[in-house]
């Protein structure tokens, strides 16, 4: 139970980085796509288009890219969660804690989910900068799930850190 609870918490630590990094990259994609590397052939299908409406569309796809993927990952890690509790409710103590902790951020966070996809999707179209009171919104929504990961993956390097050192 102890190896098979730390190949997942390492399982579930990879795959939040991994999250991270496509979630940054697809975001910062469309500026990469339409800066001085833009291939011709796209340069000239979006001739038609003012710049800012090329980015637009472009930061758009991202975001459905993002929505999409946070809503599907939110719901694995409950599994992974579900999973994790179970290799760890034998032992009690603090690993059954931390994978209890695991398992109410993630929830946390699939309850987030949809507040911060409406939001995002209400925000893309809009010219910069943004209403005052749509950025908090949006920010505020943004951040406390940036925290719930970081509080998840304190808890999961934690349990795994316990599961190394156990005998």
């Amino acid at each position: 139970m102890g190896r098979g609870a730390l190949l997942l918490s390492g399982f579930w630590l990879g795959l939040l980085a991994a999250s991270w990094v496509v979630a940054t990259v697809t975001l910062r994609m469309p500026d990469r796509i339409l800066g001085p590397q833009m291939r011709p052939e796209l340069k000239e299908r979006l001739a038609p288009l003012p710049e800012e409406d090329r980015r637009t569309a472009l930061r758009h796809f991202a975001g459905e890219i993002n929505r999409w993927m946070f809503r599907r990952f939110a719901l694995a890690q409950i599994a992974l969660a579900a999973l994790l509790l179970a290799l760890t409710w034998p032992t009690g103590g603090a690993l059954r804690a931390l994978a209890v902790v695991a398992l109410l951020v993630t929830i946390a966070q699939l309850a987030l989910a949809g507040p911060i996809a409406a939001a995002g999707r209400g925000i893309e179209f809009l010219p910069r900068p943004l209403p005052p009171d749509l950025a908090r919104r949006f920010g505020l929504l943004h951040a406390a799930y940036v925290v719930a990961d970081l509080a998840k993956m304190g808890a999961l390097a934690v349990a795994a850190l316990l599961l190394v050192r156990r005998p």
